[in-house]
């Protein structure tokens, strides 16, 4: 009896992750929907201006966005997934809780949503909490799937009943108890209904809460599981980032050493199994792989930081020279920065009501996501049934597809701002969606953008690599959005020519020219488009693919004859029924 109940109600293992994984992703998605309405908060509550805003949601986001690739090197390389994982529950649940501690209604100087109960104490937690939270969800993201991963791939032995489960067999939301499912399940319904409801609270204390209280209970199901069942963890298996650094360290320790020449590098140089090919582009790093005549050869291959081989040194060179297709990327975080900060502003300028029903701004917010998997599903679904000698084309054309959205969005939301002004300047209204071609627009280029550029990265940068590649995609991105505030100064004091003419920013909207700015990064997207356009004909050649195995080959040999089969039987199908019918 006793054995039943504990099977009924027992803590389980990796039902407690795929618990505690849903709850956290959905977690992810209250504070994604917080994070987006910020620029609200602090020009509404706070009362500073459009572009001071802007500033710091924009720095918040780039620092979201660069930091998954420092956490995935100290992951990799110290404190492993699961130390990483549990550092990001315990820090957002102290973020959230230190947001929402900012908030007037606690250690303000009074109660109401005003500037004047904003106090430094206010200030100070917000701050903090936005730093604990951009940590939060970076250290998340390189964590939690591969946790995951490690989880699925173990063997877990059950101590009460003597027996082996294979954790790849679960399947369920919660593989667990009937108390645990149904637990879990009421859980996930109640997370789900706090995210349709959360538009909708006027209250900012109770916005910020709420997903502080289920950041809290999913660090505490996680800790609970982990309680009941430890199961084994990998430790850290060393990070791919060390390689890249210690080909310039050892390049620069034998600065005074000469190359061999040609007709002998090969058997000066430290080779490894695969014996690459050493080029002559940028060869100041070949000295890298420089065998010295002393201390012995056994010696320098032990010091891992004085002695590289020549694929290392040849992979290194290859991550140099993907820099300037990098730079375009960064340039494409520019115009991703203007959707929950300037675009957002000017939603909560114009007409809300459609057909007397008060419209939420956070509905851009579905519209530039439904846009941006769309585009992703329409992409991978044209590319997987496309030729296959096109397919390596799919990336280079798709981020020229996506450069050209970005373009036509600045253009949109130029022109709608030259509306909206228009429509202040003679006291008429403007209903906010005809913000919906510019939202779109940004949806569309941020879908296609991110998924070519990450498979650009992953066929050009080395299999080592091929980890990182998600990260560098989002870390040059978040350079991109930061950056976005040195650009909104740089272009202020340009457009004052010196004092004689007004700055595009000022306080409020009405008073700023973000059409002229908008403008601007239309210009900025097209030498982008142009300077993309160069950098694909100078981009190093993808890869080799490995040789199939024998077992590969004829899975494919398989496939490809049941595949015929099928078209044989529907021809076959169609012509009976055509005849039937006729």
């Amino acid at each position: 009896m006793r054995l039943h109940l504990y099977k009924l109600f027992a803590p389980p293992t990796i039902g407690k992750m795929k618990s505690f994984q849903r709850i956290a992703g959905w977690v992810n998605f209250l504070e994604a929907i917080i994070m987006w309405v910020m620029q609200t908060y602090l020009t509404n509550v706070w009362n500073l201006s459009v572009s001071h805003a802007a500033g710091i949601i924009n720095v918040w986001n780039g620092l979201t966005f660069f930091l998954p690739i420092p956490f995935a090197f100290f992951a990799d390389s110290f404190l492993g997934n699961f130390y990483m994982l549990m550092f990001s529950c315990f820090v957002d649940t102290i973020g959230l809780g230190f947001l929402t501690l900012s908030t007037p209604n606690f250690l303000g100087p009074c109660k109401e949503n005003e500037p004047q109960c904003i106090g430094r104490k206010q200030k100070t937690l917000f701050y903090i909490a936005l730093a604990l939270i951009a940590a939060a969800l970076a250290s998340r993201t390189v964590s939690q799937v591969q946790y995951s991963k490690e989880q699925k791939g173990e063997t877990i032995n059950s101590n009460r009943e003597g027996e082996t489960t294979n954790s790849n067999k679960e399947e369920g939301i919660c593989d667990c108890g009937l108390g645990q499912k149904l637990t879990c399940c009421v859980m996930v319904v109640i997370v789900i209904i706090s995210s349709l409801v959360l538009p909708f609270i006027e209250s900012w204390t109770v916005k910020f809460g709420i997903p502080a209280i289920w950041s809290l209970l999913a660090l505490l199901i996680f800790l609970n599981g982990q309680f009941w069942h430890p199961s084994p963890r990998e430790g850290p298996q060393g990070s791919p980032l060390t390689t890249f650094f210690r080909v310039f360290v050892a390049a620069m320790s034998k600065m005074s050493e000469k190359l061999p020449e040609d007709h002998n590098i090969e058997n000066n140089l430290y080779q490894s199994d695969d014996h690459a090919e050493v080029t002559h582009s940028l060869r100041c790093l070949n000295k890298a792989a420089i065998i010295l005549p002393t201390p012995s050869e056994e010696q320098q291959k032990n010091d891992n930081w004085h002695l590289c081989s020549v694929r290392e040194v040849e992979d290194t060179k290859v991550c140099i020279k993907m820099t300037p297709l990098c730079i375009t990327l960064v340039l494409c975080g520019l115009v991703l920065s203007l959707g929950n900060t300037y675009f957002l502003e000017q939603a909560n300028h114009l007409n809300q009501t459609l057909r007397h029903l008060k419209v939420n701004v956070l509905i851009f917010f579905f519209f530039s996501f439904s846009a941006s998997f769309i585009s992703s599903f329409i992409y991978s679904f044209a590319k997987r049934w496309s030729a296959k000698k096109n397919k390596k084309y799919f990336p280079l054309f798709g981020i020229a597809f996506a450069l050209v959205s970005s373009i036509l969005c600045c253009i949109s939301a130029a022109k709608v701002e030259s509306r909206r002004l228009e429509s202040v300047s003679k006291k008429s209204s403007m209903s906010m969606f005809t913000l919906v071609p510019q939202y779109l627009l940004l949806g569309v280029f941020s879908g296609i953008s991110s998924t070519c550029y990450e498979e650009l990265f992953k066929t050009r940068y080395p299999s080592s690599m091929s980890k990182y590649t998600q990260y560098f995609t989002l870390g040059l991105t978040g350079i991109g959005i930061a950056g976005s505030y040195l650009l909104v100064y740089v272009v202020g004091k340009v457009s004052e020519r010196g004092g004689t003419s007004p700055n595009w920013f000022r306080h409020s909207l009405n008073e700023s020219r973000l059409d002229k700015y908008y403008w601007t990064l239309a210009v900025i997207s097209s030498l982008n488009l142009l300077l993309y356009i160069i950098v694909a004909r100078i981009l190093p050649q993808p890869k080799p693919k490995q040789p199939k195995t024998i077992l590969q080959k004829v899975k494919m040999l398989v496939f490809t004859c049941a595949q015929r089969v099928c078209k044989c039987v529907c021809k076959c199908m169609c012509k009976c029924v055509c005849c039937c019918c006729s």
